[in-house]
């Protein structure tokens, strides 16, 4: 250990600090970035990344996909009908539910991992082009492909979450339904789980393999560029403090006419 290797205080160790407990002073020396990777997702959405289009794998998952999005799409439906039946979405809850819708929107964001995924990836990944040289398939439009794709289940579970916490009319009835909810957004998961253990034959499980081995050069920029991920969550986070609070406007108005 030289006199100027960074060393993380808590473990008296000169490894690098951890990719989401990187602080400010950090941030800053692009130096410190030199060589790190990220690893592209151990999901069917970096299966679908490094898999070839012809490829069983890269049918697999989009066909997982399709189901998740199937999913979202008629737990949407059913919300809206709800909504339209019954007009759950401006009955006017009490404090107690409000106090717990307020406290639970960043909450909210963080579970979703995919969206977080997005955000993170935003600011401190970058492609390039030597991928293709270890991972031919894993091109820039794949790239995109699976991007676009993790980004609409993240943006779709989200908005199912915000629903559920702006209709639920009670504080255990809200809990309930992010436990629920759960189970829906690891679907991707436990799939490429299954297949990484060789459920689906051995050709899907090397394909699994080479999804935890591809990693992607870290993103060398100003602070502004590095802190993306934050500015997007507080950017989404003020978006759902503005909808939480002119829907608690509107039930008030509501509640007053009466």
């Amino acid at each position: 250990m030289s006199p100027g290797d960074p060393v993380d205080l808590e473990y008296g160790s000169t490894k690098p600090f951890n990719k989401k407990g990187l602080d400010d002073s950090v941030r800053s020396s692009d130096s410190n970035f030199d060589g790190e990777r990220y690893e592209v997702g151990q999901d069917v959405y970096g299966l679908i990344f490094v898999s070839p289009v012809t490829s069983p794998s890269f049918h697999f998952g989009l066909i997982v996909v399709g189901v998740k999005f199937a999913l979202f799409a008629f737990l949407i439906m059913d919300l809206y009908n709800q909504a339209t039946a019954e007009n759950i979405f401006f009955k006017k809850k009490d404090d107690l539910v409000r106090a717990t819708q307020f406290l639970l929107l960043p909450i909210a964001i963080a579970l979703q991992e995919d969206l977080i995924y997005v955000y993170t990836r935003i600011a401190n990944i970058r492609y390039t082009n030597d991928l293709v040289l270890t991972t031919p398939s894993a091109t820039k439009t794949k790239f995109a492909l699976s991007f676009g794709l993790r980004l609409i289940d993240g943006m779709a579970s989200l908005t199912i979450n915000f629903i559920l916490i702006l209709t639920t009319d009670h504080v255990l009835g809200i809990f309930l339904n992010f436990a629920a909810l759960h189970f829906l957004q690891g679907i991707d998961d436990v799939a490429f789980q299954m297949a990484l253990e060789g459920f689906l034959g051995d050709g899907m499980e090397d394909r699994c393999r080479v999804v935890e081995e591809t990693t992607m050069a870290r993103r060398v920029g100003d602070f502004f560029t590095n802190s993306l991920d934050s500015v997007l969550f507080v950017i989404t986070w003020g978006c759902m403090i503005g909808v939480w609070t002119y829907v608690y406007l509107y039930q008030e108005d509501i509640a007053n006419e009466l």
